[in-house]
């Protein structure tokens, strides 16, 4: 199914997409505050100490995921404006591939 996001008004489009993206923030946070809370409770100020110096690096794997997908979005938005649904499919499938490797 290919919804065509270029009628719509812009307002609608980027409310769409930044609701789940803010669900999915405040989850991640709400993750972090309970990985927190369990660690400094029952496994003591070392595990906490741990969970603390893990996150950063949690960070970097969102942050590489969120800018591949910012990258794959651009080409594959490109295309789709273009109406190369061709290349659009194989950019698509690059893409997945590209994150499952």
């Amino acid at each position: 199914m290919v919804t065509d996001l270029t009628t719509e008004h812009p307002d609608k489009i980027l409310w769409r997409f930044l609701l789940p993206m803010m669900v999915s923030v405040i989850f991640q946070q709400l993750y972090n505050l309970a990985d927190s809370m369990i660690a400094g409770k029952f496994a003591g100020e070392a595990a906490l100490a741990a969970v603390g110096a893990s996150y950063p690096v949690t960070v970097i794997f969102m942050a590489f995921a969120v800018g591949s997908n910012l990258g794959t979005s651009v080409i594959v938005s490109r295309l789709f404006g273009a109406k190369d649904y061709g290349r659009m499919r194989t950019a698509v499938t690059t893409a997945f591939i590209a994150c499952v490797g």
